[in-house]
């Protein structure tokens, strides 16, 4: 399984939200390009970058985005607001080893048919779920969508998997629902990345047990509740 740090970008500073609403900042770094250094430098193999603004229509991170591909040897998974083909398109042209598609996935099939064509196998579709609904628009608004109905639809284009967030549990460090993640890993055969209230090395050990192909670390190893480099080697 492997360990995958997140560094999620709003207002041009590496921050960290609970719940991901806005004004919960626990943490705010000016220098995002030393923290993907850092991220990189403790061993990750892969760095996940959302961009919030994007996400949140408020704002674009993008030239950061590229500055800290270019930067890295490392490869950089990207979403945040990605809702046409055009800006998937330069995300690849800038470096970017997967893109992460939510919003416009889960309200047009279409989108991820046509992604998928052009880029098959490179595309993960963020499935951000409370009280079984999925999310949109930066986990703003209800889909009117299940998790459940939205995995088994999405599960026949040709994309690399699922990141799955449970955003009731999300930046809280209380741990995860077992019972939703195992649920949802059961769903598809394609690797799912789980994110989302990963607060010990037992909430890692219990994921790991449900098959899931990666972790998103974020709250967790910017407040030192899990050292990511332990984790990454722990659990490669």
């Amino acid at each position: 399984m492997k360990v995958i740090p997140a560094l999620d970008i709003k207002g041009g500073r590496c921050v960290q939200l609970v719940g991901g609403k806005p004004g919960t900042e626990k943490i705010e770094i000016e220098d995002v390009l030393g923290v993907a250094r850092r991220w990189q430098e403790e061993g990750a193999e892969l760095l996940h970058v959302i961009d919030l603004d994007s996400a949140l229509g408020t704002g674009d991170n993008e030239s950061l985005i590229e500055m800290i591909i270019g930067d890295l040897a490392i490869p950089v998974q990207v979403g945040g607001g990605i809702r046409t083909v055009e800006k998937v398109q330069r995300l690849f042209e800038i470096g970017c080893e997967r893109v992460i598609v939510g919003t416009r996935a889960i309200q047009d099939r279409d989108f991820v048919r046509e992604l998928t064509s052009k880029y098959p196998g490179d595309i993960v579709v963020a499935i951000d779920s409370a009280s079984d609904q999925v999310l949109i628009k930066g986990w703003q608004e209800s889909s009117g969508k299940g998790t459940v109905s939205v995995v088994k639809d999405l599960d026949q284009f040709d994309i690399w998997g699922f990141l799955f967030t449970n955003v009731e549990v999300e930046g809280r460090l209380q741990g995860i629902n077992p019972s939703l993640v195992k649920g949802l890993i059961r769903l598809t055969h394609k690797p799912v990345i789980v994110s989302g209230g990963i607060t010990t090395v037992a909430d890692l050990e219990l994921v790991r047990g449900m098959g899931a192909d990666s972790v998103v670390l974020g709250m967790s190893i910017y407040t030192g509740r899990i050292d990511l480099r332990k984790a990454i080697k722990g659990f490669r």
